[in-house]
């Protein structure tokens, strides 16, 4: 069916009047149930929650003015979820939110409109707690010149996280798009939060699309901000107090555990997870296998690859455009340029033999998206002998490779502390997490990278690790996977499930997650009582697979329900 361009532009011209948009949904779709899976999920919880949270938040003493901010509407019902948990524990809560159905398609105020009545009516039930408010109905403010630079920056992060490509041109049509929406979020987003002046704002990721607007927001007008994010743990957050979540601030946590050996217990779990891990099973509460294929042995993997016994150097990339990867560059341009550089580097040194492990990832890469092996093709067009690309589809286990290497070459990917915890001497391109943490080392700019480089094709013993390195790597591994993401009820992979076994009540029954709630609403972050934990009972976890963080399975949400 052909659209009607002046029938569009009318609605596009009409949707600027307010209250009509609205009464034409009531006259003709207020019956119809709600378009976006999310708001389905949720309506009927937030139904029958609302008057249990109300009964909670009597009882409790007042406690701290609560902002969270959302657009999508997957996070939106997210944090309608959070908001009654919070105001049933006696956080004063105000949910602010743009009904925007995803971020990289044109869409009039017209469309805006109805999906905003949508959300209105999921919401209202709740609303006496949530003060829910429409950032579309909040007069824009006006901004200072001197914030232009952040919002083309993160504009420009958004491009490049939407299309998967690295360096994304500013004549991009996206890019005009995004800043524009940038652009208006940061106006009512200033105003809605001079206006509220909350003690505290949450905001998921932080770091891309009106998310990072919210966050910057938030620190220009000295408001302090809570990120949150999920990765491939069932029951599990990770959230921050002082830094975009996707940063992976761990610098407490590591203030805190640093010098503490680990337990008899602790060892264990982490030898079991590490198993399961290198395996490509699933473990307790991770609802992700970490490789595709099961572990064949290093052998085979010299024999698959067509490897010599000349000494073995690993280098393994990331999948570009997750947020844990975008403006992570060190010394470098970026990842493709670090990659680049590196293939020149070894391609003059037979003595040595390179693997390049391109992620298994890029199998979900976006059309268009960077993918490593094109860097490798631009690179070294005639690719030596002694240099070898695995590609993401290859039937090869990833930690097959790493027995064989002697040596590892990272940007950000987890793979690097993991090789570190085996004794490897490993090199960190990019700003990851576990840099700086006294396992890896870290060059600063381009000399001191190839002085390493060099070394560790000249006198690789030299850079061997000392044991007391490899159990620091242990230890930092261990808290990483079981300390640094904090327990919660709702994860946003599996909301229907999770609303459904854990109801409100019975959630904040739950000490642990009544815990974490208080730390969404600023209570101190206690890493050092918390790493002394050590959890016996795991729960099993659903046995199903999950994505990254902001990543592929954003994108691959936003196309399945723009296709129902």
């Amino acid at each position: 069916m052909k659209s009607n361009p002046l029938k569009a532009h009318l609605k596009a011209w009409l949707g600027r009047v307010p209250g009509l948009a609205e009464a034409d949904w009531y006259l003709r779709g207020r019956r119809t149930p709600p378009v976006h899976r999310y708001l389905r999920l949720a309506a009927p919880y937030l139904a029958h929650w609302g008057a249990w949270a109300e009964v909670a938040a009597s009882a409790r003493r007042p406690g701290r003015k609560v902002a969270l901010f959302a657009g999508l509407p997957w996070w939106v019902m997210h944090l309608a979820v959070m908001g009654l948990g919070l105001a049933a524990q006696g956080q004063r809560v105000t949910l602010g939110y743009l009904p925007h159905r995803d971020w990289w398609q044109p869409a009039s105020w017209w469309v805006w409109r109805k999906w905003d009545v949508q959300m209105r009516a999921v919401l209202r039930p709740a609303a006496r707690l949530l003060r829910p408010v429409s950032l579309l109905r909040v007069s824009p403010a006006s901004l200072p010149a001197a914030w232009e630079g952040f919002l083309r920056r993160l504009s420009a992060y958004d491009v490049e996280y939407t299309r998967q490509r690295e360096g994304v041109a500013e004549e991009d049509p996206l890019y005009p798009l995004r800043l524009a929406r940038n652009r208006f979020a940061a106006r009512v987003l200033r105003r809605w939060l001079m206006r509220e002046r909350p003690e505290v704002l949450i905001v998921p990721n932080g770091a891309i699309l009106e998310f990072g607007v919210a966050y910057e927001m938030g620190q220009r007008l000295g408001i302090p901000v809570v990120t949150y994010e999920f990765e491939y743990q069932r029951e599990r957050v990770w959230l921050s107090q002082k830094r975009p979540v996707m940063d992976l601030d761990t610098d407490d946590l590591w203030a805190a555990v640093r010098s503490r050996p680990l337990s008899s217990t602790q060892v264990r779990q982490l030898e079991e997870m590490m198993t399961a891990r290198r395996g490509g099973r699933t473990w307790g509460v991770h609802a992700r296998a970490w490789q595709n294929v099961a572990q064949a042995g290093a052998n085979e993997a010299r024999r698959t690859l067509g490897l010599d016994d000349r000494p073995v150097v690993l280098l393994a990339t990331n999948v570009f455009g997750d947020s844990v990867t975008i403006g992570r560059q060190v010394f470098s341009q970026g990842m493709s340029d670090w990659l680049s550089e590196t293939l020149r580097f070894f391609a003059s040194r037979p003595q040595v033999q390179l693997v390049v492990r391109v992620h298994p990832g890029e199998s979900l890469l976006a059309p268009g998206g960077t993918s490593m092996l094109e860097v490798v093709r631009r690179a070294l067009p005639d690719l030596p002998a002694h240099i070898k690309v695995v590609p993401p589809e290859a039937r090869v286990n990833s930690y097959d490779i790493a027995a064989l290497a002697q040596a590892g070459l990272v940007y950000t990917t987890t793979l690097g502390m993991e090789m570190a915890m085996d004794g490897l001497p490993v090199i960190v391109a990019g700003q990851v997490h576990y840099r700086g943490r006294g396992f890896t080392y870290d060059p600063t700019s381009w000399e001191e990278y190839f002085t390493l480089l060099q070394k560790m094709v000249s006198a690789p013993e030299d850079l061997r690790p000392k044991p007391e390195q490899v159990e620091l790597a242990r230890r930092y591994a261990y808290h990483f996977f079981f300390t640094y993401p904090r327990p919660y009820p709702w994860h946003i992979l599996f909301f229907g499930e999770d609303l459904d076994h854990w109801p409100l009540d019975r959630a904040l029954s739950h000490p642990e997650f009544a815990e974490t709630l208080e730390n969404f609403a600023g209570a101190p972050m206690d890493w050092e009582r918390w790493s002394t934990f050590e959890d016996e009972m795991l729960p099993p976890g659903v046995q199903t697979q999950s994505g990254d963080g902001m990543g592929q399975w954003q994108r691959q949400l936003s196309l399945e329900e723009s296709e129902e």
